[in-house]
């Protein structure tokens, strides 16, 4: 998650496994930047200046009409230059998606590069992505499973790592 401008992403924070951080901090760029493990529901988004209170409301909304639920992380796959961790099942994935990008328009999933929606946890994104023994050990970690119980949004600092902005339940309603 790295960008010329700043902006944020909207991202479902997944736990992994210890011996996957391990490959995660030493290969992935993203780590180094302290971007948590995580699916991906909307990125770029909003430039963090424009994360005010309306846009907090909106997405507490999104996230209230999904309930939480389970996934399980049992296959590696591969991007040109990421390798991923792929979950099962991608719809309530999907679904986050494509209410964040109906209800802002203006930040397509991916900033529209892709047609389609592949949920996914990166866990390498560069040259290392296409070595066999990585992905081997990966495989050797899986299956795991978590439950997903919020979005977050998270924002570049100053010095450069990435932070939690804001953390939206799923399935809650708030007044």
């Amino acid at each position: 998650m790295t960008m010329s401008e700043p902006t944020s992403g909207v991202i479902v924070r997944t736990p992994i496994p210890r011996s996957i951080a391990r490959i995660r901090r030493a290969l992935d760029e993203g780590a180094t930047l302290e971007v948590p493990p995580h699916v991906t529901i909307l990125f770029p988004f909003l430039p963090p200046d424009r994360l005010d209170a309306s846009i907090r409301r909106e997405l507490a909304a999104i996230a209230a009409a999904h309930r939480p639920f389970d996934v399980r992380f049992m296959t590696v796959g591969r991007f040109p230059s990421v390798l991923y961790l792929a979950p099962d099942p991608v719809g309530p994935f999907v679904a986050l998606t494509e209410a964040c990008a109906e209800r802002f328009p203006d930040f397509p999933p991916y900033a529209g590069a892709h047609d389609e929606i592949v949920p996914h946890l990166t866990v390498i994104e560069g040259d290392q992505a296409s070595n066999v023994d990585v992905a081997r050990q990966l495989e050797a970690a899986l299956p795991f499973s978590v439950r997903v119980r919020a979005i977050e949004v998270i924002t570049p600092s100053e010095q450069g790592p990435w932070r939690l902005r804001w953390r939206l339940p799923l399935g809650v309603v708030r007044s």
